[in-house]
Order: structure tokens, then sequence, then C-alpha cells
């Protein structure tokens, strides 16, 4: 089964990245995942390819395993995957939750990476892999410190 995984999938440009490549290319599934369900079973019937939602909360590193563990079980070829998700948390860094800072800086970095650790061995050559970021590391951003980040 050659499928594409797009995380940020319900909504942005997670969504976006959903619908171009519904368009441009054939897979068995597109795998979509975000935290919202209704959002994601949306998706089905705006495309041509089979759509498959993953209701995920990437802001916690579990989620990862449970995306290992449908990878181990389905043994899919993931030709394509997008990382969209992510979030900022804005306004003085002093004022605003720890933990909300937290899960920004879990899901804008180290489940990006942790996605791509846990789907290489189910891609191969010609593969691919599309990681979005923000440009905001290479310009002041006052009120989004972490986000910045």
């Amino acid at each position: 089964m050659k499928i594409a995984a797009v995380t940020g999938a319900s909504t942005g440009i997670g969504r976006e990245f959903v619908y171009a490549i519904d368009k441009a290319e054939s897979f068995d599934e597109i795998w979509v995942i975000a935290r919202r369900k209704e959002r994601l079973e949306e998706l089905a019937g705006k495309c041509r390819n089979r759509i498959r939602p993953v209701v995920l909360d990437l802001s916690d590193l579990n989620s990862v395993e449970t995306y290992r563990a449908l990878l181990e079980r389905e043994r899919p070829e993931v030709a394509l995957l997008i990382n969209a998700a992510g979030c900022g948390v804005f306004g003085p860094f002093a004022d605003k939750d720890l933990q909300k800072q937290l899960k920004s800086a879990t899901l804008n970095s180290l489940v990006l990476t942790a996605m791509c650790h846990v789907s290489l061995p189910y891609m191969k050559a010609g593969d691919s892999i599309i990681n979005m970021g923000s440009n905001s590391a290479w310009q002041p951003v006052p009120y989004q410190t972490v986000y910045g980040a």
C-alpha cells in the first residue's frame, strides 16, 4: 500500500497540502493526521484518493508511538510525508502558561523529528519528506518567543 501522510491536515497549510497532493498524485490512501476527527472526516468527501483519518494530538509525544504502531500494523510504503502541524503561543513569554509553551515546542520541533524517524523505515529511494517550518527563527518575533526559537 502506497500512502501519503500529512500532519496538521485539519486546517491551514496542512489541509491545503492534502488538496494539492490529492489533485496531483494517486495514492492507495492519504493518512490525514490531526486532533479534530470531524475536520479530517470532511476531507473524504472532497478528495478522490481514499482518506484515512488518523486522530492524534501530536503535541503529546506518545502520539508518535501510536503512529509507529499503525505503521507496524499496516506496513505501508510512506511515499510522501508532510509535517505541517504546528502551533504558537503568542504574548509575553513570562505571562504565558509553561505547559502550553512546552507543547508548542514539542509539536514544532520534537514531533517533526520523531515523525521523520519513525516513517523512514517505511520509505524507499525516491520517496519524499516535506517539513514545514517557520522563518521566524531568522527575524525578530516579539511575543512569539518559543515559536520563533
